[in-house]
């Protein structure tokens, strides 16, 4: 016989998962949105003249091309895990000593907080999945991923502290988080609405 609290909790776990749903519906069109703003925010900030004088300095960040490639971009869940950590990743390295970029205190917690934001929606939808066990049994391939991830914005870090956070190691470093949130637009691509 059921319980009137275990009927409740079962109703409260539906009622979750349904308003998870949904806002997983329209997941897509925020985290596009987001991550546009995020690259017209990292434009703005990246200096075409300094980027010369660091290519002609030599403290140019040669990027992992290997990583780009090693995501597995047919598979919807794969796609999330990069997207997710990719966005992890960014965060950790902009909270770095940014002292050396462009970047104003205002523009870096703006850029922060979109971050966050698209952390919470991709965790949100992932969560709901697993609940409705929509989750695919490739996890050693997502743990691949995110490994490829990691490792790729490992190097950026390592780069930033040899070059001592110099305004060229930021310029270069921005410019390769740039090619990762221009690969998080092919990304959401495979990402069903």
């Amino acid at each position: 016989m059921i319980t009137k609290g275990c009927l409740l909790v079962c109703l409260a776990v539906l009622f979750c998962t349904e308003i998870s749903a949904q806002d997983c519906s329209k997941f897509r069109g925020r985290l596009h949105e987001a991550n546009k703003g995020n690259l017209q925010l990292l434009r703005s900030k990246m200096s075409p003249i300094v980027h010369l004088q660091c290519m002609e300095d030599g403290t140019e960040f040669l990027p992992s091309e290997d990583m780009l490639r090693s995501i597995d971009m047919s598979l919807e869940e794969n796609a999330k895990v990069a997207i997710e950590e990719i966005l992890q990743q960014t965060s950790l390295i902009f909270r770095q000593n940014y002292t050396e970029s462009a970047w104003d205190e205002n523009s870096m917690d703006v850029f922060q907080k979109r971050l966050v934001e698209q952390m919470k929606d991709l965790k949100t939808c992932l969560n709901a999945e697993r609940q409705t066990g929509i989750v695919s049994p490739r996890l050693q391939q997502f743990q691949l991923t995110r490994l490829r991830v990691k490792t790729h914005f490992q190097r950026i870090q390592a780069f930033l502290r040899e070059e001592q956070y110099s305004q060229c190691a930021w310029e270069s470093a921005q410019t390769e988080v740039h090619q990762c949130f221009l690969l998080i637009s092919q990304l959401i691509q495979k990402i069903q609405q």
